[in-house]
């Protein structure tokens, strides 16, 4: 199944049970009750309210939450995962989604540092999960480039300098724009759509992003489209690049950097209306110069964040 936003499934859930009368009108929804049912933090719940609110189906309470409908009388309403139809594995995937990130940023800001290991037990122990989970998390990471295995079998983080970035880089600018290209007439027009509309959606709330929806809209592209390329060769070898991606979203959240966002925000729609309009050749094309910019705006933030951050210590790394 494919990954929506966070703030995006949040809607979708409450949506649904407002319009069945699972909720019902006037009831108080408050917002740290639809967090913590999610796993997730405050952000996306209050963009999936900003949506409901915006289609009439919600008004703001008191700065802590939210009633339905618009002229109703308020009343205490206790909000439970039954009320949504949310699942025990839909909720537990949400909170292992935030658990995840909240570990592939540290993994990210340590790997400007150099080569760390990273010690499961102590990963387990940090977050008070089982060491199965924690395996599952290394793995996630292991499979974007972002750790590896060393001697011994003991994990480690592979170090990302400006060097290896713009090295990176070169390799995407390389690849991508032939992959796009022939993905193009690939692609179902609904798809493109779907993603062009998120993209709509998240230019709206901006920068009131998080980590997770950044995620999810640069995997719009440059995974979901890309891995419509009928040449997996190609695929393959654009996997090494992960890294690129992954620290540039933390970077641009680290260092607060809302501007550059809402222009790769922009650039995306422009990429993918091209597709939509079977241009793949311009989009291509669109999408090296995003590329080329990009590549300019990681290497300037990332020779900043050397030069001015600390990264703080975790008791997992070392």
């Amino acid at each position: 199944m494919e990954r929506q936003p966070a703030y995006r499934r949040i809607a979708e859930h409450l949506d649904g049970a407002i319009r069945d009368e699972r909720i019902a009108t006037g009831a108080i929804i408050k917002i740290a009750e639809v967090a913590k049912i999610f796993g997730s933090s405050r952000s996306p719940v209050k963009q999936a309210f900003e949506i409901l609110e915006a289609q009439g189906s919600v008004r703001p309470h008191d700065g802590q939450g939210f009633v339905v409908g618009n002229d109703s009388e308020p009343f205490r309403f206790t909000l439970t995962a039954d009320h949504l139809t949310l699942g025990d594995g839909d909720a537990n995937q949400s909170a292992h989604d935030e658990l995840y990130f909240r570990i592939e940023r540290e993994l990210i800001l340590h790997s400007m540092s150099g080569h760390l290991r990273v010690n499961e037990l102590a990963l387990a122990r940090h977050f008070n999960i089982g060491r199965t989970l924690a395996r599952d998390l290394i793995f996630r990471a292991n499979k974007l480039g972002i750790v590896a295995r060393g001697n011994g079998g003991h994990w480690h983080i592979v170090g990302l300098d400006v060097e290896r970035c713009r090295n990176l880089y070169d390799l995407r600018r390389i690849l991508e724009p032939v992959a796009l290209e022939a993905a193009t007439p690939r692609i179902p027009s609904d798809e493109l759509e779907a993603m062009r509309g998120r993209l709509a959606e998240a230019i709206a709330v901006s920068p009131a992003l998080d980590i997770v929806d950044l995620d999810g809209l640069e995997n719009d592209l440059h995974q979901r489209c890309l891995g419509y390329c009928p040449n997996q060769e190609i695929i393959e070898a654009l996997s090494r690049a992960a890294p690129t991606y992954i620290c540039g979203k933390y970077l641009q959240v680290t260092l607060s950097d809302n501007p550059t966002i809402e222009t790769f925000m922009h650039d995306h729609t422009e990429i993918i209306s091209f597709m939509l309009e079977g241009r793949g050749g311009d989009a291509a094309e669109r999408l090296r110069e995003h590329l080329d910019l990009s590549c300019g705006q990681i290497i300037e933030r990332l020779t900043e964040y050397l030069e001015t951050k600390t990264t703080p210590d975790v008791e997992y790394i070392w």
